[in-house]
């Protein structure tokens, strides 16, 4: 026996995800217009594997929008370049930095006196 309100999911969920995210509109605010909370849309995710699909295909498309805005954007002088990078970094993960690994041995004293004699 099933406890609680009935599910409002819908397979046509699926097509609006797709469409939203292709419009460049984040999770938070599909949620919104579909009038879903966060928690809900997670627990759907992983209840409906065609929701699931469609949700990694939809943040690529996502991601593509803003790549494609941002292409466009570069020579804009109106727009603050330390906003958008910060929009890309938190919503998308980019960062303008990569991590190098530096290796070194550090060399006993002992053997530094017999290489200066």
């Amino acid at each position: 026996m099933s406890v609680g309100r009935p599910t409002l999911y819908t397979d046509a969920l699926c097509e609006r995800l797709l469409t939203a995210m292709r419009a460049g509109l984040s999770v938070v605010r599909f949620c919104r217009e579909e009038q879903i909370s966060r928690k809900t849309f997670y627990e759907w995710v992983g209840k409906h594997p065609a929701l699931s699909i469609t949700f990694d295909k939809a943040k690529d498309e996502c991601e593509g929008f803003w790549e494609k805005w941002l292409v466009e954007n570069l020579d804009n002088k109106n727009v603050n370049s330390a906003l958008v990078k910060l929009f890309f970094a938190n919503r998308f993960g980019w960062h303008d930095k990569t991590d190098s690994k530096i290796e070194h041995s550090v060399m006993p004293h002992e053997e530094w006196v017999k290489l200066l004699k």
